[in-house]
């Protein structure tokens, strides 16, 4: 390949990079695919390498021939660009069952990556009382919606069900909680319990892990798998398998659309 055309292939192979990355962001499908504290760099990613291509055409030598950029043949360009574009055409924007269930459900907080057990409350004072600064005030983690059920995540119930005082403040409470509908296979012994799932990431969408709590529904539902739905019910947490595990008893179970973020952090 003549120095020229070596030149227009590596700027154009850089420009498809850049392109890609800035078209990710710009229309939040990196929502799908990373955690919120990395998407400006993904911008600035996609920037640099637009502003790199443009360099490499403004600085074409005079005699171009002599100057090939090594490794730019036809092989190597289709092999930088075609299989991005196939993935940025064809990859799904978010996880199916099967790849969800490859994965393992976590129904134990202490389970879960980058999980660090709560630190004791410090001693009480002479007069029994709690010294200020050493339990989190509750209204920091239960926030409730315009109906007076608290808004909460699976992930915060997982935690609840490892931490007593976090336990006591959840315990026969109403709560609301989405998430994505899959049966449950195991822990289900008189057929009325579904898993509640939401998808764990700390930094991308390859580290993501399942988290999930069980539903108690009375009659049973069916429901395609992954299907979105926001559960009512009381949150009650009994001991089975020799540890407390979380199960939301359901009042209503509605189909309901996925939210922006379908992972959570």
């Amino acid at each position: 390949m003549t120095g020229i055309l070596s030149r227009f292939a590596a700027s154009g192979v850089l420009m498809v990079w850049g392109l890609v990355l800035t078209y990710f962001y710009l229309s939040d499908r990196i929502i799908s695919y990373l955690h919120p504290a990395f998407h400006i760099y993904t911008a600035i990613s996609g920037g640099v390498l637009l502003l790199l291509s443009l360099l490499l055409l403004l600085t074409v030598p005079s005699d171009s021939s002599r100057h090939a950029l090594p490794g730019m043949g036809i092989f190597p360009l289709l092999l930088l660009t075609v299989p991005l574009l196939a993935a940025t055409k064809l990859s799904p924007s978010q996880f199916g069952a099967t790849a969800v269930m490859n994965r393992g459900m976590i129904n134990n907080i202490s389970n879960l990556p980058g999980f660090s057990p709560p630190q004791e409350p410090g001693l009480p004072n002479a007069d029994g009382s709690i010294a200020e600064g050493t339990m989190m005030d509750p209204s920091l983690y239960l926030k409730k919606n315009a109906d007076g059920y608290i808004s909460a995540e699976a992930v915060d119930l997982l935690y609840a069900a490892g931490e007593p005082v976090m336990r006591e403040d959840f315990e026969n409470k109403q709560v609301e909680v989405n998430g994505q509908f899959l049966p449950a296979l195991t822990g289900n012994p008189n057929g009325d319990r579904f898993n509640l799932t939401r998808l764990f990431v700390m930094c991308c969408a390859a580290d993501a892990r399942p988290v999930a709590i069980s539903v108690e529904c009375n009659p049973a539902i069916d429901l395609p798998k992954m299907t979105w739905v926001k559960v009512r019910g009381k949150a009650t947490f009994p001991v089975e398998g020799g540890r407390h595990i979380p199960v939301l008893v359901a009042e209503s179970v509605t189909e309901t659309e996925a939210p922006q973020e379908s992972f959570i952090y």
